[in-house]
């Protein structure tokens, strides 16, 4: 029995396993079956449009999809150059899964228009193996859409010169006008340019809009001011704008924008050379106005009295670079303190306007000086001279309240200005007389001699407190320009705010808070002494000075004459 059972056993086991690979085989026939058709089906490409007749300059849409992931750049669109307008295509991509199929595709939609009236075929796309069917597209002439050319977009550029003959170093504006009907990206405008000619943008563009035959245009206006740096022909190159105009976009995958570019013509200028004879400095412009004005405007003006003259000067179309250095030259009797020039615009004139603050010195007669201007009329080819009168003051005896001193730093060697002006003790003069003895008259003597010692000492110590101010008796001085300016600060005396801070700017020239003084010093004085007098709140100058470090003197044997501040108004 048992040698009867073995066989059987082993001949299950066997024919089970020959199942087993029959069922394997069978599965992997019926995977091939159904994978076999997907595998053999090459990817197919198909090329839409969003309609086929369309009129001229009307934006439609492209569309080509293939049903494969492929590469975004598989796809060449240059095919459409000779008829067709189109923008930058849209890609995109996706894969899905449905019932355990895995499907893909990829499809670029792009803007396109026709160029011109006509029928035009948009030519098969290759995209690796397989390619697209041809489209015919109609284009025709529309009542609502224009039939120029999107190559000639509703955009214009303009340049105006008044002339074109000029000198060396005039200066002439060249007016720039854009007007654009177009929706626009990247938009540019680039400068003319020449050699020998420096040019720069004058200001920034001023836009306006108006409505042409019910359009509406926006206008920009720019303005560019040339100068001549050489004589000769020289050929002045046009403006030139180059931007993208926008078409289409809405509903689409993408947009169409058109490349536009336009230029002005370009100018042939005739630049001439300085004339030979010209005296002064060189100033070729088409006109010059040179302009004063006096505060206090009478002809009386005591001592120490400040006299304020602001001076203008206007040139057409000038840079500047080249606006001249304006200096008088003043009497020693007056003190004067110069303002830095401030430039500006007025229409097509340059503008420098300089304030100077005059002080008497000295009662009597004063003469101010004239200013005269030497230019060159460019348009009547002359030299001409601008000029300004001075002024004939008669200065009266001031009130001496403007009379600073600072008082010298007391050292042990004596100048010989200190021996001229030290007071001259009185004498004491002793009569010995023999019957009255010896010692009481050395005791006179002797204490007379402490007596005078104590009065030295005494006027001594004083005199480094005090200063003396004739008719108003001894009044007490800072020792220090700083300690000056801050209590004439405090008093809201400008003069003398002035005169003390001159002063510690020549002791301080380096200090890191110079300018910022500076400028509160002459926020004062324009306060004060400007063509409107305002009020002047002393709290910034104060806090200013509060905070600067004063410079300790050093323990050197300095000359008095260099240490004290030399009075507005001097002693007699």
């Amino acid at each position: 029995m048992k040698n009867n059972c073995i066989p059987l056993i082993g001949s299950f086991r066997r024919a089970s396993s020959g199942l087993n690979r029959g069922i394997i085989y069978g599965i992997l026939i019926m995977v091939s079956a159904i994978m076999t058709p997907s595998l053999a089906q090459a990817a197919q490409a198909v090329a839409t449009v969003s309609k086929n007749i369309v009129a001229v300059n009307e934006v439609f849409q492209l569309t080509i999809a293939i049903d494969n992931s492929v590469n975004s750049n598989a796809l060449d669109l240059s095919s459409l150059d000779q008829n067709f307008i189109y923008g930058t295509p849209s890609v995109s991509s996706n894969t899905s899964m449905i019932n355990g199929v895995v499907t893909r595709n990829t499809q670029w939609r792009v803007a396109i228009t026709a160029k011109e009236i006509g029928d035009f075929t948009i030519p098969s796309f290759r995209i690796g193996a397989t390619t697209t069917d041809p489209i015919v597209i109609t284009s025709m002439k529309s009542s609502t859409t224009s039939s120029k050319p999107l190559n000639q977009p509703a955009i214009r550029l303009d340049a105006e010169l008044d002339k074109r003959q000029f000198y060396v170093g005039e200066s002439f504006r060249y007016k720039v006008r854009l007007r654009i009907g177009e929706q626009m990206s990247q938009a540019s405008l680039t400068p003319p340019s020449g050699d020998g000619l420096e040019i720069r943008q004058i200001g920034d563009d001023r836009q306006t809009e108006t409505v042409l035959n019910g359009r509406r245009y926006v206008i920009i206006l720019r303005d560019y001011q040339i100068t001549p740096t050489k004589p000769g022909a020289i050929v002045l190159n046009g403006a030139a704008f180059n931007g993208s105009v926008i078409k289409g976009g809405r509903g689409f995958g993408s947009r169409l924008q058109v490349p536009v570019s336009q230029k002005t013509d370009d100018i042939t200028l005739s630049i001439k050379g300085k004339p030979a004879g010209y005296q002064g400095l060189w100033i070729p412009t088409e006109d010059l106005h040179l302009e004063q004005d006096w505060q206090p405007e009478g002809a009386e003006l005591k001592v120490g009295e400040p006299l304020t003259r602001t001076i203008s000067l206007r040139i057409k179309n000038a840079e500047q670079s080249n606006m001249p250095n304006l200096t008088l030259p003043y009497p020693k009797t007056v003190k004067v303190y110069d303002e830095k020039p401030v430039y500006g615009n007025e229409g097509e004139y340059t503008v420098m306007t300089l304030k100077q603050v005059i002080i008497p010195r000295a009662e009597g007669k004063l003469s101010l000086p004239s200013l005269a201007v030497n230019w060159w009329n460019t348009q009547a080819d002359k030299q001409e001279t601008s000029r300004i009168e001075g002024m004939e003051l008669n200065i009266l005896p001031g009130d001496n309240t403007n009379n600073v001193v600072l008082p010298p730093v007391s050292n042990s060697v004596s100048t010989p200005q200190d021996q001229q002006t030290a007071p001259v003790e009185p004498q004491v003069i002793t009569k010995v007389v023999i019957d009255s003895g010896f010692w009481p008259w050395l005791t006179a003597l002797f204490a007379t001699l402490w007596l005078i010692t104590t009065i030295l000492w005494l006027k001594t110590r004083f005199s480094k407190q005090t200063v003396a101010m004739p008719g108003s008796g001894q009044r007490m001085v800072p020792s220090t320009p700083l300690a000056g300016m801050k209590q004439a600060a405090e008093a809201k005396e400008p003069i003398k705010v002035h005169t003390y801070y001159k002063q510690w700017a020549e002791s301080n020239p380096e200090h890191p808070q110079q300018e910022a003084l500076h400028q509160q010093v002459t926020a004062m004085m324009n306060a004060h002494f400007g063509k409107e007098p305002e009020q002047w709140d002393n709290k910034e100058l104060m806090a200013l000075i509060r905070s600067l470090k004063s410079n300790k003197p050093t323990k050197k044997n300095v000359s008095t004459k260099n240490q004290a501040l030399a009075p507005l108004v001097p002693e007699r």
